[in-house]
């Protein structure tokens, strides 16, 4: 496929643009956000889609940032990284984490009413941070009147209902602490107008505004809620990511799972309710902060 064709059916608007808004981008972690074992000391942590990719990954990481307690939400078997979580903490030497393992479907309301209560008692009744990781991805491939509309919408229980969900049962164990932050993952595709791509890029949209509303409705509280890029990484769910796109899929996972880190490891509300592409170098990206609040950047708006 020609390049142009590529262009002309990816239509990335000016993503390009957002991720080049710091002079370097980062495809593999990097020792300024790297986990020395404190970052998270003391924090209680639950992560949605926690059994494999992203979610994993975070979990491992959050780990090796001292994480004294994670809850770890998923509908698959989570065997396998409580073991990694635990192989993880022995080999760096420090106190392993309680663990806290949840079979969990985000879709559900009483799935994750229950999984709030059974954080509730777990963690002494308090929560710190909440990462909405669990995703899905409608293969990209077809317009509105051939998609399967069952699939169409199973994007937006996904990504969308199921964030928000979480958030309405969770927010009341982060308020009952200092730290208050959530991490709503979307995609740099929120802001793109891919062919075939409605159900994805519509639906990780939708987790932007939600992670404004959120800002906004908890300001008086003092919850931030950041949504985050977390890279074009090639996990599981990427399978449905068309191929002529796929040579985009060059970012490890530990560069999401160090940014989130980074991003808990103190309260920035400088970026309380804004879009962070995780490829930016985050130590150039403080270098901005006066800009980025004085122009109240990586918010959705109308250009009028």
């Amino acid at each position: 496929m020609e390049h142009s064709e590529i262009e002309d059916l990816a239509r990335l608007t000016n993503s390009n643009a957002l991720t080049n808004f710091v002079p370097t981008t980062h495809h593999d972690t990097y020792p300024f956000i790297t986990p020395t074992g404190t970052e998270l000391a003391s924090k209680s942590i639950l992560i949605t889609g926690a059994s494999r990719g992203l979610g994993r990954d975070t979990a491992i990481r959050c780990t090796k940032a001292g994480c004294a307690r994670i809850a770890l939400a998923a509908r698959s078997s989570l065997e396998g990284v409580v073991r990694e979580i635990e192989e993880t903490a022995r080999e760096a030497g420090i106190t392993p984490p309680q663990i806290l393992p949840l079979q969990v479907d985000v879709t559900s309301d009483e799935s994750v009413r229950a999984a709030a209560g059974a954080v509730e008692e777990a963690f002494g009744g308090r929560l710190d941070i909440l990462v909405n990781n669990a995703g899905y991805l409608v293969e990209f491939n077809k317009p509105v009147h051939e998609i399967d509309p069952a699939e169409w919408w199973k994007a937006w229980e996904v990504n969308v209902k199921g964030t928000f969900l979480c958030c309405h049962y969770f927010i009341p164990l982060l308020l009952k602490a200092y730290t208050r932050i959530v991490i709503n993952m979307s995609s740099l595709a929120a802001n793109c107008l891919t062919y075939g791509a409605s159900a994805y890029q519509a639906s990780r949209f939708a987790n932007c505004r939600l992670s404004e509303f959120i800002a906004r409705d908890y300001e008086s509280q003092n919850l931030i809620c950041i949504t985050l890029h977390p890279g074009t990484v090639k996990t599981d769910m990427a399978d449905n990511f068309p191929e002529y796109l796929q040579f985009l899929l060059i970012d490890k996972a530990n560069l999401s799972a160090d940014t989130v880190v980074w991003l808990c490891s103190q309260r920035r509300e400088w970026l309380n309710g804004r879009f962070v592409v995780g490829n930016w170098d985050m130590e150039e990206l403080e270098g901005k902060q006066s800009e980025i609040v004085e122009r109240d950047l990586f918010k959705y708006r109308i250009t009028i």
